[in-house]
């Protein structure tokens, strides 16, 4: 079923503060699945809406006009005859839009509309490959040029579906399209792309592996084939679907999502539903002290049981905390079949954490760029259940799991401090001296020993003070 609406469907930030999403406000939102919301005006929206008759997805394009902060249920766009239209796309000053035609095969073409003259006309053979599905066009402007980005399961790709491009010239006409590279294509799917004109970044959606659930949204710099590696906006991701993401001002847009809060009948995640999103304007602090990082000592990080690198008695590893975090928030679902009603742990405490730590680096950063020299105190924590030897190079490993992360954050803007001395990470690794009585140290009672509540709060390195170094 999945692909099925992958297929129709299509025919159908580096988000460093922090991010308030909604349920969409108004009456957008049914119990099948909406998705592309697209502002244009300060009370204009476009959508698309699908139903399922016959067990076969049908979409079509929808207007929505803002009312008392409230959208409004959707006026249908008729688009001539065909069996699906959905994805449209309104780029700024130009008295078109484009969007996705589908017949009840799922084949899928890109179309333009001049909603002036209200002629349709669909894109030539270079763009609309024969015996592919070609779908989600997106117009961007780079250095003055026009180029059309889109998602195609075309041969060339990478696997799946793949994000394309071509360049538009001056008279309109398409050039031969070429793949986006294996930066942003990958064996799986990647797909709705949309160019951020504010900030110069493409988000997307994809379903690769070691994401944080199914379609995750990613951003990533550059331009036409030539990509950064993608990063993932965590702040926007569950472990659901998240896809469709558009901006509408620098700070303010939309995705699609079937996570928790989407309307539904029977089946709790079946369905997309549009979610507003509102990024948090920076806060202008004196960066004169690290005070404002006071409030959110200590810091608890959590890790599963044995990670990082389960299993060794060495008091090193490759992997990142960030590594752990991705991993660990990934199987919410089995520590809920042992212990139900963990979401409270991993959103407010793993992940409301995780995104603590971000605003701690930042305030960091701010000091030592400003010449301070500055003195990190890290103490790692075990559960009982295995030797104390083996426990302490446990809670050795996840500082330097932690030491790793701070290295490699946002492109090693903290290695020269680390390297210099400037950054000092002073290292209290403790192992399972100071943990509950209330943990197992039983391996065979799993329940106590790995996935009750007191087993997870012991699992944990914690950042306890932060202190300016006088010369």
């Amino acid at each position: 079923m999945k692909r099925i609406i992958l297929l129709l469907f299509f025919p159908t930030l580096t988000f460093s503060q922090g991010v308030t999403i909604n349920h969409l406000l108004g009456n957008v939102n049914t119990y099948g699945p909406e998705l592309n919301f697209v502002q244009i005006d300060e009370n204009t929206a476009y959508y698309t809406s699908s139903a399922l008759p016959e067990d076969i997805y049908q979409s079509a394009i929808f207007s929505s006009m803002l009312k008392d902060g409230k959208w409004q249920k959707g006026k249908y766009i008729n688009l001539g005859n065909s069996y699906s239209t959905a994805n449209s796309h309104f780029p700024k000053n130009e008295l078109v839009f484009y969007f996705s035609v589908c017949d009840d095969q799922g084949n899928c073409k890109i179309a333009l509309r001049n909603y002036k003259k209200q002629i349709t006309e669909e894109l030539n053979s270079n763009i609309n490959l024969v015996n592919s599905t070609n779908t989600q066009p997106h117009i961007a402007i780079h250095n003055q040029q026009k180029v059309m980005y889109f998602v195609s399961n075309r041969k060339g790709g990478f696997g799946g579906m793949d994000i394309w491009l071509s360049i538009i010239n001056k008279d309109g006409k398409y050039g031969i399209p070429i793949n986006a590279g294996d930066k942003i294509n990958s064996e799986f799917d990647e797909i709705t792309p949309f160019f951020n004109s504010f900030e110069e970044v493409l988000y997307f959606s994809s379903n690769r592996k070691d994401g944080v659930g199914e379609f995750d949204i990613y951003t990533a710099n550059g331009k036409l084939n030539l990509w950064d590696k993608p990063i993932n906006a965590m702040q926007l991701n569950t472990k659901q679907d998240e896809m469709y993401l558009s901006f509408y001002t620098q700070t303010t847009g939309y995705f699609s999502s079937n996570r928790k809060g989407a309307l539904y009948t029977s089946n709790e995640f079946c369905c997309n539903d549009i979610f507003s999103f509102e990024i948090e304007e920076p806060v202008i602090e004196e960066p004169e002290s690290i005070s404002p990082i006071i409030q959110y000592l200590p810091l608890k990080l959590y890790f599963h049981n044995d990670e990082p690198d389960c299993c060794t008695m060495s008091i090193t590893t490759a992997k990142t905390y960030k590594d752990a975090y991705i991993s660990y928030f990934k199987m919410e679902g089995t520590y809920n079949l042992y212990s139900p009603n963990l979401t409270k742990f991993f959103e407010d405490s793993l992940k409301g954490n995780f995104n603590k730590l971000k605003r701690i680096f930042s305030h960091i950063l701010d000091d030592l760029k400003l010449g301070k020299k500055i003195q990190l105190h890290v103490k790692g924590f075990s559960s009982p259940l295995h030797k104390k030897e083996y426990n302490i190079n446990l809670s050795k490993r996840r500082i330097q799991s932690f030491i790793n992360y701070l290295r490699f954050y946002d492109n090693m803007l903290f290695s020269p401090f680390l390297n210099s001395g400037f950054l000092q990470i002073i290292e209290l690794p403790l192992g399972e001296s100071k943990s509950t009585k209330k943990v197992s140290d039983n391996p065979n009672d799993r329940l106590n020993s790995i996935y009750s509540l007191d087993a997870i709060l012991e699992r944990r390195i914690e950042i306890i003070d932060i202190k300016l170094i006088d010369e």
